[in-house]
Formats: structure tokens, sequence, C-alpha cells
């Protein structure tokens, strides 16, 4: 959310709405007064002059930045005098800024302090006018300003609806933005004044193959995510037939757990299967992952091989030195998530934490009654005995 500056300006919020609602309000009333002007002239009466209105819009009133960095254009300045027309001084202020514009990027706000001077003036010849907003729509196209450049393009084709250019720069914004119907629609509104304008054709092309890429990817996305859920309800399906095995949906993301690998449960061709598996210790917010836990292989085969006595060396986050074999103790909560195969019967019963022995091979834990693989096997790893274990069992943690 924007604030009003220490002038006590208005806020980006109230500057939209101000802007916005006037050109509607100045578009209303231009039709009303169109209509009234011809109900005048059908009763043989003069039309009134309302060809002023348009300086009232917001555009026209925003304070102009601070002096340019450079004098460079002073002498320009002296020569404009009280005696020249409103469209001499609005053009001489618009070549100053094409002058700046076309020095690059490190005069742009130069360029836009002109081209607001330009506009500032208020001449009323509207073509010009809608040159000005359409030559500053260019600089802030430049600068990524995306939504003023929509703004002044909007009012600059008002003004002259055959301004090709400010078709073309609104539609570029409009597509840098993600707004790729509105894109279309400027496109076919300036084509509708110019069939072959090359810009507009190339844009509308453009910003059709960007629609048909993003389709294209969406596509790709849900047929992947398709070829998944069979490939999962195959597996699944395998699972339960051998021994009982309830593959179930993730609890949450476990790339972070597996290295980013993309290892699954597999069987292979002697129909044994090879689970990876995650240790999580979550008093201090460690894992360990586990590439090959064979169906035969207990707990105690993996722990033995990372902590003492077996392996001489603690873990690094184990500062007190209390996971050791004697007292590490393993456990899977029931029910922790949901069953891939729908007709599979679960037990329902509250939510807790069953032990694991070490001597237990994997094959006799995953085939629990209230063992849900989530995915790839989860367990969590405590240390029998101090004051996290207690909140662990209670489910304080």
């Amino acid at each position: 959310m924007s604030t009003a500056d220490a002038t006590g300006g208005l806020t980006e919020e109230e500057e939209d709405i101000l802007w916005e609602r006037s050109v509607i309000a100045w578009k209303q009333q231009k039709e009303e007064r169109k209509k009234s002007n011809q109900e005048l002239i059908d009763r043989g009466e003069k039309p009134i002059d309302y060809d002023n209105d348009w300086k009232d819009l917001p555009i026209f009133m925003q304070e102009l930045p601070e002096e340019p960095s450079s004098n460079q254009y002073l002498a320009a300045f002296q020569s404009l005098s009280n005696d020249c027309t409103p469209e001499e001084r609005a053009e001489t202020f618009k070549n100053l800024g094409n002058d700046y514009f076309k020095e690059g990027k490190s005069r742009f706000n130069d360029a836009l302090y002109y081209y607001n001077k330009a506009l500032s003036v208020k001449c009323n010849d509207m073509k010009k006018n809608s040159i000005y907003l359409s030559n500053r729509a260019a600089i802030n196209m430049e600068l990524g300003n995306y939504g003023l450049v929509i703004k002044d393009c909007t009012v600059s084709i008002e003004f002259n609806p055959l301004n090709m250019k400010a078709y073309s720069r609104m539609a570029r914004a409009q597509l840098q933005l993600s707004k790729y119907q509105d894109s279309i629609k400027t496109c076919d509104l300036g084509l509708s004044h110019e069939p072959t304008n090359k810009d507009l054709l190339t844009i509308k092309d453009n910003v059709n193959k960007k629609v048909q890429d993003i389709k294209k990817r969406e596509q790709d996305k849900i047929d992947k995510e398709n070829q998944l859920k069979q490939q999962q309800h195959l597996l699944a399906t395998k699972l339960y037939e051998k021994n009982k095995y309830k593959l179930g949906y993730q609890i949450f993301d476990m790339s972070q757990y597996t290295y980013q690998s993309d290892r699954k449960i597999t069987i292979d061709q002697n129909n044994d299967v090879h689970f990876p598996v995650v240790f999580l210790y979550p008093e201090f917010g460690k894992s360990d992952f586990i590439m090959d836990f064979q169906e035969d292989h207990t707990f105690g085969d993996h722990l033995q091989m990372m902590f003492p006595p077996d392996n001489p060396e603690f873990a690094p986050w184990d500062a007190k030195k209390e996971y050791t074999m004697d007292r590490i103790e393993v456990y899977f909560e029931t029910n922790w998530t949901k069953p891939i195969l729908t007709d599979i019967k679960i037990k329902e019963i509250e939510k807790k934490w069953i032990r694991v022995k070490h001597t237990t091979d994997i094959a006799k834990v995953i085939s629990h009654p209230t063992y849900i693989i989530p995915e790839i096997p989860i367990f969590y790893i405590v240390s029998r005995g101090n004051l996290f274990y207690k909140k662990f069992l209670e489910n304080k943690l």
C-alpha cells in the first residue's frame, strides 16, 4: 500500500481512482453534450463549444518535476515569448523532449520534463496533445512503468483515434503485464483504422504465440499430472496386492529431505520392494535419506551404521551425545495420510505414535494396518529420556 508524500500529496491508489473517474466522467459528459448539441442543431440553433473540457483531466493537472539537469536548451526557453501561440510553445517543449529522448536512458527524466511541459500548455490541437502523451508513454515503456503507459495511451487514443503509436505502445505494455486479451483488443482496435500496420500485426502475432505457448505449457502440466496419477495408482495396486502395503499421498514437500532426489518406491524383477526412506530428527530439525531400504532390512541394520557404538562418531548436531543405539527410538504416526486406492478400508483410530523396534524389518512396519506410506516412508527418531522425548510422545510439540 503506497502512502502520500510529506507534502500531503495523493497516494498512488488515490491518483489512479481520480484518473479513472475523470476519464470516465469526461467521456460520459462528451457523449451527453454531443447529444445536446445535436438537439440544438436539429432546432436550428447554434451548438455550444465544449472543446476545452479535456483540460480538466488530471493528466493535465499533475505537478511538473524539477528543472532538467542541464541548461543546454536555455536559449530555446528564452526564445519563447508570450507572443508565441500555445501550439508553438507546446511543439518547442516536445522537440526538446525528443532531443533528450534520443540521448538515451540517462536523459529520460529530462525528456519526461519537457513532455510534461508540452502537455501543461494545454494547446487546443488535440492531435498534438495525443502525440505528447504517446511520446511520454514511450519513455515510461523504456522505464518499465507499464501502468503509466496504458494510462497515457488510453487518453492519447481518445484525443486522436488515428495515433497508431499509441495503440502499439499500449498493446506492448499490456503484453508486458500479461494482459493478453487486452493487448489483442488494442491491436484489433488500431488495425480497424489501419489494417496493414506492421507494428500492430507483429505485436498481435507475438501475443497469440505467447497465449498458445502458455496453453501448451498448461496442457503439458495437466498431461504430466495425469500420467503421474496413473503411475501412482498402478504402483499402489501392486504394493497392496503384494503385502497389503498402502501407498498414500505425500503430507509435505519431501524435496528438502531427499536432497532433490526423484527416487521412488520400486519393485524389482524378483518382486522385491525397494523403499527410499526418510529419517527425521525433530529435536534438531535434521534428517537422513536412505536411498534403498529393502524389505528384509531391519531398522537396526541402518541405524547401527549411523550411530555409536558401531559408528564411533556422533552426529554433528548431537552436542550432548544423546543419540546412541541404546537410547534411540523409532516411531511412526498412524493414519497420517489418505491411501491412493479409495477402496481400501482403513481402521479409524485416533492418531498416535507407534514405536518400531530396531530388530523389526520394514516390511512388517509398512504392512501395519494403520501405516499409510506418505509417498515414501517416513520415520521419526528421538533419544529416550530427555525433556524433548517426553513432549514428543505427549504430542505437545
